[in-house]
């Protein structure tokens, strides 16, 4: 007999209850803002100082009440508007102030005047021993006795010259009258007058001046270059005769200056004048405040807790007085917004503004204040409380579920990809075929005894599209589809993993056929037995958990699981067996066909010019996943939209190829000469080396732009796609690195840290060789690095165990430097046979600072035009300026000797 329960009468609060409670805050709140006054914010006794000596509150209401011997609580009331008296005040401390910082800043320029008169001499004395001219008996005037003034000795003369070290343009000159002069001497003497009036010693700021310098410097070195002694002497005369004109240019007196094109002279005409403007503004500041004083005579000032007349106010020190007005003139600024308030502040120390300005007083206690201001806030809290009870009782124990399944579910017919969308992994969608077609007939399957993999794991690297794959068969299949990654089962509680696989599932069972997704399954289903604590961490129990679901003795049909990790290495063995993820789906990085076809996908959301050619994009990106191809088109789309075009072209998807492959450009970053020249030999070595050995990929740019933290690159593109590397490869290869360090050895006679990841690739391409390749005769066909089984259990899957001897170490160790030294070696000969080629792509790249393919292959032809070259520059940059705003470029016209060309995008390619 099933007796009938009564409802339970739940006692709660009604909801006009609430209404009465929150009208009763209301209440008491405006209650509250209507019993207060407007409230000034003074918590300091130090604040008053300026408030007193400003005149800005009312004396007659300033009350101070006594808390303790020497603690006070003080209170008052601003002015309701400025006296003529605190403006005074104002006025007179404003001036002081603004004469300290006069007075400090003409002791600066004193200082700084002196530091320029001994560059200015330096500098004079330099250019009167370059010029070689004798000094007058009264010395050489550079600034005249007219800048002098009563209190300092401005003018600059002359009176002695720096010690002689080198030959003067007079003493150049006198050699070159003589019958039989040394041609090579004298160039050298010219050569070294021209650096050193380019040197920053001497500092010549006119830009025309310094243009004809760099201009004579250049004609030099070619003349030395020709090596011939006619053209030796022909130069070092006309550099001779430029020298002598700009010395008359660089000694012209204007204004009672001499050299007055030196940065030294010119700072310190500029100093002098800054002085002199000081100067004046210091007398005019001076006349303000004498009149400005006798306004403020008796007044007795607060200065820092110190009773002052107006003349001691103005004999503190500066820094200190600076200070102590910059608060003062913060009160006064803010006396627009606490004009007429009140102001309170308690238990502050007894200071001389209290004690001499503030009338004592005993405040009684206002409890209807306390009691109005603690009110609102248990109000408040008492509300919270009722609110969050109400909601608790609602939910019911849902409140702390923690169990719930995170897994997103996608129903039928949501997800819009589908194989079509998938591209460049032709043999992995053959295999998850079989999928879709039972997930659309199952009977098809089930009639014939078959069953379908469960699990389907996805291996590959990141990019590569593992996760699209899984949307694909779930669009292809057309049913529901469960995404979640596989951290989501991580939590603090043990068994909340468990429980929510348990869920899951149970979902997934009610949606049957479906499919579940997880991402990055490494997460739960690394090897057991790694926990601290034995096999009873979180991880592991929901690992337990399913792998019970997968295949356990309660089985689930209809449910396949699609999983993604680019580390299989770490998986649990009980996860990968038959059963559970019987079919591992390989998804590698694509081939060129399959760049090209990914590239064609990505390429349907751009709009593209008939100028880019997709294929040629695909065989320059090498080892590009699919989501770089994708970000490759991205920033090329970005690329022409800053260009302001109507479509993407081939010059803006060529820079943005190497922006992702290589970085970005660093334009900005300042190099000297000397750096851009080391950088320039040693990326030549690499390209000729490149160009000589015989297995070597080819040479696709050579430049010396600085991209990401190199500073130059040399870029090889492969001729196919590499599944595996000969011996004879890896040798050039070896030679191709060492390239770089053999020419800076061989032309700038030193060795820069530039080669740093040249040494470490070469080390690890070598290392390989012998350790792992067998490619040693010396050491034979051994494994000699080994993975550790144990390393799995301590969470290091590449651990590395050293299963041989110290002396087999030895031989590896003398074995990999033999291949380094004998490839350096190898590097050296080539370069050394062939140093006019690596001198003119030097020069060639310290000018054009980016050469392509078919100039590296013009420069080791020895067939190189640089004529041409530039042209074809001109050309393009013309062309560039033409095509700002269209869609399509024409292509540029071929040069002499080559056939015309159906795509720009390698013409477009030298200004990348």
């Amino acid at each position: 007999m099933n007796d009938e329960k009564k409802p339970e009468t739940k006692k709660n609060f009604s909801n006009s209850l609430v209404l009465i409670v929150m009208g009763v805050i209301l209440a008491l709140i405006v209650i509250q803002n209507f019993l207060e006054t407007k409230v000034a914010r003074v918590s300091f006794s130090y604040q008053l100082e300026p408030l007193v000596n400003l005149d800005l509150i009312q004396p007659e209401e300033s009350r101070k009440t006594a808390a303790t011997s020497n603690l006070v609580t003080f209170s008052g009331r601003f002015r309701d508007r400025l006296t003529d008296e605190g403006k005074n005040r104002f006025k007179y401390l404003d001036l002081l102030d603004t004469n300290h910082e006069l007075a400090l800043e003409k002791n600066q320029l004193q200082t700084q005047l002196t530091t320029l008169k001994k560059r200015v001499e330096t500098a004079s004395g330099l250019f009167l021993r370059i010029m070689g001219k004798p000094l007058p008996h009264a010395g050489y005037s550079v600034f005249d006795e007219i800048f002098d003034t009563p209190e300092h000795q401005d003018h600059i003369t002359i009176t002695t010259l720096p010690e002689k070290n080198f030959a003067s343009l007079a003493d150049i000159e006198q050699k070159l009258q003589l019958p039989n002069p040394n041609t090579e001497e004298v160039f050298n003497d010219v050569q070294v007058l021209v650096r050193n009036l380019r040197s920053p010693l001497l500092g010549i700021g006119n830009e025309q001046i310094k243009q004809q310098l760099r201009t004579i410097d250049a004609s030099l070195t070619n003349a030395q270059n020709t090596k011939d002694s006619k053209a030796l002497l022909a130069a070092s005369q006309a550099a001779l005769a430029q020298l002598r004109d700009i010395s008359q240019q660089l000694d012209q007196a204007q204004e009672h200056v001499r050299l007055s094109q030196l940065r030294s002279v010119r700072s310190y005409k500029e100093t002098l004048d800054q002085i002199t403007s000081t100067n004046q503004k210091i007398d005019d500041n001076l006349g303000k405040l004498d009149k400005s004083r006798g306004a403020v005579a008796e007044t007795v000032w607060f200065f820092n807790n110190q009773e002052l007349s107006t003349r001691a106010l103005e004999k503190q020190d500066p820094e200190l007085f600076h200070q102590w007005f910059v608060s003062a003139k913060e009160e006064w600024q803010n006396f627009e917004n606490n004009k007429g308030a009140f102001f309170k502040a308690p238990d502050q120390p007894i200071n001389k503004v209290l004690e001499k300005t503030f009338k004592s007083e005993e405040i009684a206690p206002n409890y209807l204040s306390y009691l109005l201001s603690v009110a609102p806030v248990f109000l408040i809290l008492f509300l919270l409380y009722l609110a969050f009870s109400r909601q608790m009782k609602g939910m019911g124990s849902s409140a702390l579920d923690f169990s719930k399944s995170p897994a997103r579910l996608y129903p039928k017919g949501s997800t819009k990809v589908t194989f079509k969308d998938v591209a460049g992994i032709d043999d992995c969608l053959e295999e998850l075929q079989e999928i879709v077609e039972f997930l659309k007939n199952p009977q098809k399957f089930t009639a014939l005894g078959g069953r379908i993999p469960k699990g389907v794991l996805c291996i590959g690297s990141p990019g590569t599209g593992k996760t699209l794959v899984a949307k694909a068969v779930a669009g292809e299949a057309d049913c529901p589809f469960f995404s979640i990654s596989g951290s989501d089962f991580v939590e603090m509680f043990v068994g909340v993993g468990a429980s929510r696989i348990r869920k899951m599932f149970e979902e997934a069972k009610k949606n049957a056929p479906c499919i579940i997704f997880m991402d990055e399954i490494d997460a739960v289903g690394r090897h057991r037995g790694a926990g601290i604590g034995g096999g009873h961490d979180e991880r592991e129990q929901t690992l337990n958990q399913l792998l019970v679901e997968m295949d356990g003795f309660d089985t689930t049909e209809g449910i396949i699981i699609i999983a993604a990790t680019n580390r299989p290495d770490v998986l649990d063995k009980a996860l990968l067996r038959p059963g559970r993820f019987d079919r591992q789906v390989y998804i590698p990085l694509p081939d060129i066909k399959g760049r090209y076809e990914i590239l064609k996908v990505h390429a349907r959301k751009i709009k593209l010019d008939t100028s880019v050619d997709l294929m040629a994009v695909a065989r320059s990106t090498p080892g590009c996943s699919g989501a770089d191809l994708a970000n490759l088109l991205n920033e090329a789309a970005l690329l022409a939209a800053r260009n302001d075009r109507t479509a993407v072209t081939a010059k803006e998807v060529f820079e943005a190829r190497d922006k992702v492959l290589y970085g970005k450009e660093r334009r900005n970053l300042e190099l000297d000469e000397q750096e851009k020249k080391t950088t320039a030999f040693h990326e030549s070595g690499h390209a000729i080396v490149g160009s000589f050995v015989k297995h070597a990929d080819p040479i696709d740019k050579v430049t010396i732009i600085p991209r990401g933290y190199s500073l130059g690159a040399t870029q090889f593109l492969p001729k196919k796609n590499r599944v595996s590397y000969w011996r004879t490869e890896l040798l050039d290869q070896l030679a191709v690195l060492m390239g770089g360090r053999a020419a800076e050895e061989i032309f700038v006679h030193d060795v820069s840290s530039g080669a740093k990841q040249d040494i470490e690739r070469a080390t690890q391409i070598a290392r390989s060789m012998v350790c792992e390749w067998g490619m040693s005769e010396k050491l034979g066909t051994v494994a000699y690095d080994e993975r550790s089984e144990s390393g799995q259990y301590l969470g290091m899957s590449q651990f590395r165990e050293k299963l041989y001897s110290e002396q087999t170490a030895q031989e590896i160790d003398s074995e990999v430097k033999e291949l380094l030294q004998a490839a350096y070696a190898h590097a050296k000969e080539i370069i050394q046979g062939n140093q006019d080629v690596v001198i003119l792509m030097t020069d060639m790249l310290l000018e054009f600072e980016t050469l392509d393919a078919e100039d590296v292959k013009r420069i080791v032809e020895r067939c190189w035009n640089i004529e041409e070259k530039r042209s074809k520059l001109k050309y393009m940059e013309e062309l560039h300026k033409k095509l700002q705003g269209q869609s399509t470029p024409p292509p540029p016209p071929p040069a002499e000797g080559e056939t015309p060309q159906k795509s720009p995008e390698e013409h477009f390619q030298l200004t990348s």
